[in-house]
């Protein structure tokens, strides 16, 4: 499922689920979860809790995760055996949700069953509303993430539920005994005076036993020269960025004074049809040549030439330095996967995002102001790209993954370090597109933000850089790390900040905080 590359540091993914060990178990936690089937006589006599096993699977979406053709099916049989196994006195009772039609069967089920468990298994935004209907019947409920699955309807449904007030246990490991430790809890729901929120509190009682000691780890040394905060704010406050593809073409909006401009397509595509073929086509070659070949069967990716989809992106490239240039600016931010799925893009801008972010500056995906925002203001500070990423979360590990299709391959400055890359197709496995897959260095300190400038909010926490995952779930991109603080606490600023968040190199959370407070925003510890 995931695999280390060869050569690189193993990060413990590769192994089977069922083998890993439990991590730091309180004694009591530990003893529960070791005791014999036949240990829970008394519980015998009764009837067993019955809880409906919701999976919410729909794999028929154009941007998918895990990816394309995900065995649902064959998952949910191996979660299922795990929460049977590990769980003798609980019923699952199994549904699958793959449309809208589906989720009265669950719903109905509200007066037959004591609890629900939710997996989220794959990337259906449709799926979070799912997931908030049922997670608010008023029944004990436990929500599981599938890592790089679910992972976006999974921590913005839950973040959603916790500002609601509706009490919710989570899980989002990739050790499945976490998974069946936790849902044990269900045994009890039946006695006097459970209630949902009585269950909540043994979940995560249950659940943080399931961590890993935490441990201050050494980072490797990062001399890095930090802007003059007075002098942060002078430039943030005079920066200018475009957003293609959103809002009112030619408005322009003030964001914490830095200037928005909205554009259409339009402009784009008309230099793209002036665009140098001979150029682009040397970009392209000269981003194939830089990149480190894929072994032939090794990974799953389009007949279609490769080159053809990389020219393309070229050409792109090109006619967004010429609309920057017109602009008068370095920075933009684009609908990329709306404008090529609606014939407005001719490529996607990945490769060029790329190249901006190396060149010092800055492509930003999704015509996303609050990220294009964080992001200067990590360029702006130390110099250095930032990283848009879509995260999940892997308590038994204390590690969070940062993926995304585009990464820079320079993450210390323009004149820093080089890493390496593979060019691949994006998440979607679309023939048509071409995305660096960037190898990020481990080792390092980074630090994770994200504005919401119509709050006045910065959030941020920090994490420790173990280098790239290889594995073919989620994006392209994947930065593993661990995570400095308590991961415990990262469920519930996801609804507020939305799924994305932006990672620089460095130890910065201190000046990056005061970079904030001196545009007038409130700091909000993550972790």
């Amino acid at each position: 499922m995931f695999t280390c590359r060869p050569g690189r540091a193993c990060h413990g993914c590769c192994h089977a689920v069922s083998r890993r060990e439990f991590l730091g178990a309180t004694a009591a936690v530990a003893a529960t979860a070791l005791l014999p089937r036949d240990a829970s006589a008394a519980a015998r006599n009764q009837p067993k809790t019955r809880v409906a096993a919701v999976f919410l699977a729909n794999i028929n979406v154009h941007e998918i995760w895990p990816y394309p053709g995900f065995d649902t099916q064959g998952r949910q049989a191996e979660v299922l055996a795990v929460l049977n196994q590990g769980c003798p006195d609980v019923e699952f009772v199994p549904v699958t949700l793959t449309q809208p039609a589906d989720v009265p069967k669950a719903v109905a089920m509200k007066d037959e069953v004591d609890g629900y468990l939710i997996h989220a298994m794959t990337l259906d935004w449709a799926q979070t509303q799912w997931l908030i209907q049922i997670a608010s019947l008023g029944k004990p409920t436990l929500v599981a993430d599938e890592y790089l699955g679910g992972s976006g309807v999974f921590l913005v449904g839950v973040a959603s539920l916790m500002s609601r007030g509706v009490p919710v246990a989570v899980v989002s490991s990739t050790r499945l005994e976490d998974l069946a430790l936790v849902a044990r809890q269900f045994a009890d729901v039946r006695q006097p005076g459970a209630t949902p929120a009585a269950f909540v509190r043994k979940c995560e009682e249950a659940y943080r036993g399931t961590f890993p000691a935490s441990h201050a780890a050494a980072c490797s040394d990062d001399a890095i020269t930090l802007t003059d905060i007075g002098e942060c704010v002078r430039r943030f406050r005079e920066s200018r960025f475009l957003i293609v593809g959103a809002g009112q073409p030619g408005q322009e909006h003030d964001f914490l004074g830095a200037k928005g401009r909205f554009l259409g397509f339009d402009e784009l595509q008309a230099f793209y049809a002036e665009a140098d073929r001979e150029e682009a086509r040397e970009w392209a070659g000269r981003w194939l040549k830089e990149a480190e070949e894929l072994k032939p069967g090794e990974y799953v990716e389009p007949s279609r030439p490769i080159a053809e989809a990389v020219e393309n992106a070229g050409a792109v490239y090109l006619a967004t330095l010429k609309l920057l240039a017109k602009h008068g600016t370095d920075t933009v931010t684009m609908n990329c996967l709306g404008g090529f799925a609606a014939g407005k893009l001719a490529a996607y801008p990945c490769l060029g995002f790329m190249q901006l972010m190396n060149d010092g500056g800055q492509g930003v995906c999704e015509a996303m102001p609050d990220d294009t925002l964080s992001m200067l203001m990590a360029r702006i500070l130390t110099g250095r790209p930032g990283f848009v990423s879509d995260p999940a979360i892997d308590t038994s590990k204390n590690q969070i993954v940062y993926a995304h299709c585009v990464g820079a391959t320079r993450v210390f400055g323009p004149r820093g370090a080089v890493n390496g890359y593979r060019i691949r197709t994006l998440h979607n496995r679309d023939p048509r597109g071409a995305c660096a897959e960037s190898f990020m260095p481990g080792g390092f300190m980074t630090t994770t933000f994200r504005t919401n400038v119509q709050r006045k909010e910065l959030l941020v926490h920090q994490a420790k850089a173990v280098g790239p995952l290889d594995s073919e779930r989620g994006c392209r991109t994947k930065l593993l790390a661990e995570v400095r603080g308590d991961i415990g606490k990262m469920f519930d600023q996801w609804d507020q900040f939305s799924w994305h968040r932006v990672t620089v190199y460095g130890d910065v959370k201190e000046p990056l905080a005061e970079f904030g407070k001196a545009l007038g925003l409130k700091v909000i510890e993550e972790a």
